[in-house]
């Protein structure tokens, strides 16, 4: 009797092995729009250019209910573009190293500039030589008559770009240099607005996205450390006069110092591609943000345009399970959403593992799986019968 008994704990255990076929499991995600959702979405503001016939000012009242349009002061805004072991510029016609120490060159050279010595020296050179022209202590300051070409690839993707204003070139750690780029924030714009607008779009929409533009980098300063902002989605993106457009151009010289302001401030004007139909209050695009009274959620029925208003995408069980390794306890066994913001988007996935449950902030699973947003669903497919993974039930955040 204990042998027969025996034998089926061991087909039970069998059998519930079988029932969880994590590893060939496939998951379908459907959802909406394309970014964090908060502020100015890009589609939407097409649509009420393109359909409504609304200017620029409208449109940004809309996304930034409560706010006003006002002067906004001059300022230079300072880019991260590269940092490398050497530096290669052209177009430069004067060095300028701290201290006061000057060095003339001629615009049609390419210079390289690289650390020497365990202190603050960098060792200026033309390319394809080894002879030093000088030892300048840095930071040095590279300006030119025009725009300045940083060659090779800055982190903007940009290869041998060209850039208004000047490069600051400082040490960092023993053998790295880094190029900053010091411009004025209306001659930053030019490089900004048809990095993220296509420049074919209505003027109404450039010209709102100008002042979006502005009014986050003038809230981005940062005084206190090497540079105030990156030249791409980690803060806005920027190509330099590589990147400039005449469409563009002319909204963000209507535009002219004009900025959206929020109480006696600037206000932080967030904006993403596509919200999917209704854009997210902050709190929501990014948990554990404070309120802001124009970073509410509103409606946006122009988002119909955008390629990104709904969107699947599939993933086989191996597949999912790699992508959620950080977060996953043991073999996968379902992933579901448990909770949702006011707006409809995903707060919180329950991953579960054959050795755990977690429950991860939506943001954390769309970084992993690569999502496009946070507005979404998760079914999955080819579960057994016995699965509960296509449970839908939930809670608002």
């Amino acid at each position: 009797m204990r042998r027969r008994a025996g034998l089926a704990a061991m087909a039970a255990l069998l059998a519930a092995a079988v029932a969880v076929p994590a590893a060939r499991a496939d998951w379908r995600i459907d959802g909406h729009g394309f970014g964090h959702g908060a502020g100015l979405a890009q589609y939407g503001a097409r649509g009420y250019a393109e359909r409504e016939h609304r200017g620029h000012a409208w449109i940004l009242r809309h996304y930034y209910p409560g706010t006003r349009l006002a002067a906004a002061p001059r300022a230079t805004l300072r880019v991260r573009l590269k940092e490398s072991t050497a530096l290669r510029v052209s177009g430069a016609s004067l060095v300028r190293a701290t201290g006061g120490r000057r060095v003339r060159l001629v615009t049609r050279t390419t210079y390289r500039l690289a650390p020497v010595g365990d202190g603050d020296l960098l060792r200026l050179t033309r390319t394809g030589s080894d002879r030093a022209l000088a030892r300048l202590h840095a930071p040095v300051r590279v300006l030119g008559a025009g725009a300045l070409r940083l060659l090779g690839r800055a982190e903007n993707g940009v290869d041998g770009g060209r850039y208004r204003g000047t490069l600051l070139l400082r040490r960092t750690g023993v053998a790295h240099v880094l190029a900053v780029n010091h411009v004025d924030v209306e001659d930053y714009l030019l490089g900004v607005v048809p990095a993220e607008m296509p420049a074919s779009w209505p003027a109404a929409a450039l010209r709102a996205q100008a002042v979006a533009a502005r009014s986050y980098a003038l809230t981005s300063r940062r005084p206190a450390d090497a540079f105030d902002v990156f030249t791409d989605t980690r803060s806005q993106m920027y190509r330099g006069v590589t990147g400039e457009a005449p469409q563009t151009t002319v909204a963000v010289r209507a535009t002219r110092r004009v900025a959206v302001q929020a109480g006696t401030t600037i206000a932080r004007a967030l904006f993403s591609s596509s919200s999917g139909g209704r854009t997210a209050a902050v709190e929501e695009a990014f948990p554990g943000a404070d309120p802001v009274s124009y970073l509410r959620s509103v409606d946006d029925p122009y988002d119909t345009i955008s390629p990104y208003h709904d969107w699947t995408v599939t993933f086989a069980g191996d597949d999912a399970a790699k992508r959620l390794r950080p977060v996953l306890s043991g073999d996968l066994v379902a992933l579901a959403v448990v909770a949702i913001t006011p707006s409809g988007r995903a707060a919180t996935v329950r991953v579960t593992g054959t050795a755990g449950v977690q429950d991860v902030p939506a943001a954390k699973v769309r970084t992993l799986l690569g999502l496009r947003s946070t507005w979404f669903e998760i079914t999955y497919t080819n579960a057994p019968p016995e699965s509960n993974a296509n449970s839908t039930d939930r809670v608002v955040a």
